[in-house]
Parts: C-alpha cells; structure tokens; sequence
C-alpha cells in the first residue's frame, strides 16, 4: 500500500511542478491571487524545483520503500508542514478557503497515509532477531567452553 501513496505522491508532486515551474501564472489564477510580478514568478519557479525534486523522491521510495525510509520520512514532513502553512492562511484570511481546502485535503490524507503504512522492519527485522539470537548463542557456548577449558586447568595444577 506503501507503493501506491508513494506513486499517488510522486504523480502529484510532479503535476504540481509543472504548474508551479512551467506556468507560474496559472497559479495566481488557482489560488485566486492578484497577477505575479517577476519576483513572484522566479519564486514561484523555484518552487516548481523542489516539487519536482520530492517528485523525483517519492519515484526513488517507491522502487524500495525499505530501503529509503528516510525519503519517506521527507515526504511526511513535507505534506504535514505544507498542511501546517495552508491552517496558517486560513486563520490569517489570507487566502479564500475554497481555494485552500481541497488541498489541506490532500497534505493530511497523504501525510497520514504515509505514517500509516511506513515500512517498517517486517521480515528485516525477524532476520536481525534470529542473527542476534545465533551470536547471543555462540557467545554462551564460547564461555562455557572456556569455563571447562580454565576448570580442567584449575584441576590440573591441584593434583601437581
């Protein structure tokens, strides 16, 4: 399920660069803001960069979601403080909440999707229980076997 978030994310991440980065203007107009002058449109356009940068994360996390954990952790901390900035505006009234809502929508299902179905260790972790297991027990039998070692030679220095 992990897999499917991951794609949805990455899918929605590079829509969202596209916009931000190739079209700075149609966002005014999403976000029903007064037109972009040419610092608005640079920032914006950098803001397109790093969608597309997560973009590219999340398509990395969802070839091996175990593997990189920490992207996923990345991700969940982008959508949770972009939900964060969104419950910001709102309460500025910076923003109509027609505009916002639909994606503080999106950032807290994705956000909660992501903590729910996080890759844990699974079978990972069965293996490193069962290796630590092997090795507890290897170092027990290397004592006794050293305990009987250091007995035998107790006993033979008694009888010289």
């Amino acid at each position: 399920m992990i897999r499917l978030v991951l794609l949805v994310v990455c899918a929605a991440n590079m829509y969202a660069a596209y916009i931000f980065f190739m079209t700075p203007n149609i966002v005014a107009d999403i976000f029903q803001l007064p037109p972009l002058d040419n610092v608005h449109q640079y920032l914006t356009m950098i803001i397109g960069a790093l969608f597309s940068v997560f973009g590219l994360g999340a398509l990395l996390a969802f070839a091996r979601p175990r593997k990189y954990g920490s992207i996923i952790i990345m991700l969940l901390l982008m959508h949770f403080m972009i939900f964060l900035i969104d419950v910001i505006v709102l309460s500025r009234v910076q923003m109509p909440w027609k505009a916002v809502l639909p994606e503080m929508v999106y950032f807290l299902i994705v956000s909660t999707a992501l903590v729910r179905w996080y890759p844990t260790g699974g079978d990972n972790g069965k293996k490193k229980a069962e290796k630590e297991a092997k090795e507890s027990q290897e170092t027990q039998d290397a004592k006794e076997s050293q305990d009987s070692k250091e007995s035998k030679d107790s006993k033979g220095t008694e009888e010289l």
